[in-house]
């Protein structure tokens, strides 16, 4: 029997697990989009400002997985021990990304909830993109790292965050009667 504190959790529950699919298609979108490009700072900024750190973690794992899938069941990744290790790198860096977004966001809590996002981004590219470039000095691929490279990659992140915010307050909106209140950008604890 659902208590009437299960019946007022059910929805909140609803809400959080349709957030952090739609980010999670997200991840997958970006994987098939723009293939190696996927916006996982953008993600790791969505879900480090909507979601608790343990959560948002959780979720950039599973979003790192379904992107690894993707590309290597459908973008017909090469098979070899380098592509695997990037991708592990890839996984790490888009974790450590989303502990500095999370880091960020707590650190400015008084902060207006734009310059908070802003700043959280502004953080977690540099850490995301300075861990690539580790994995490239043994790895190979340190031509992938020039300045006009970076910064379209970073613009491409930008862009999707915007986008993902925008996203997140029509949802706001939008899914409130049905499946209660979707987690709001920063209000994460």
């Amino acid at each position: 029997m659902i208590s009437d504190n299960d019946a007022q959790q059910l929805p909140a529950t609803a809400a959080n697990f349709l957030w952090l699919a739609i980010l999670a298609l997200a991840g997958v979108g970006g994987s098939l989009v723009i293939s190696c490009v996927t916006p996982f700072v953008a993600l790791a900024v969505a879900l480090a400002g909507t979601v608790r750190l343990t959560v948002a973690l959780r979720a950039m794992i599973a979003v790192w997985l379904t992107n690894q899938f993707v590309g290597f069941a459908f973008l017909h990744f090469p098979r070899t021990s380098n592509t695997f290790l990037w991708g592990v790198a890839v996984g790490a860096a888009s974790l450590l990304s989303t502990l500095v977004a999370s880091i960020a966001l707590k650190r400015a809590a008084s902060w207006p909830t734009t310059t908070r996002i802003g700043l959280a981004f502004f953080f977690a590219y540099p850490i995301y993109e300075a861990s690539l470039f580790v994995a490239a000095l043994f790895l190979g691929g340190r031509e992938t790292f020039l300045p006009a490279i970076v910064t379209q990659i970073g613009l491409v992140n930008l862009a999707w965050l915007a986008g993902l915010v925008a996203l997140n307050e029509l949802l706001l909106i939008a899914c409130k009667r049905r499946f209660g209140a979707i987690p709001r950008f920063v209000k994460a604890s």
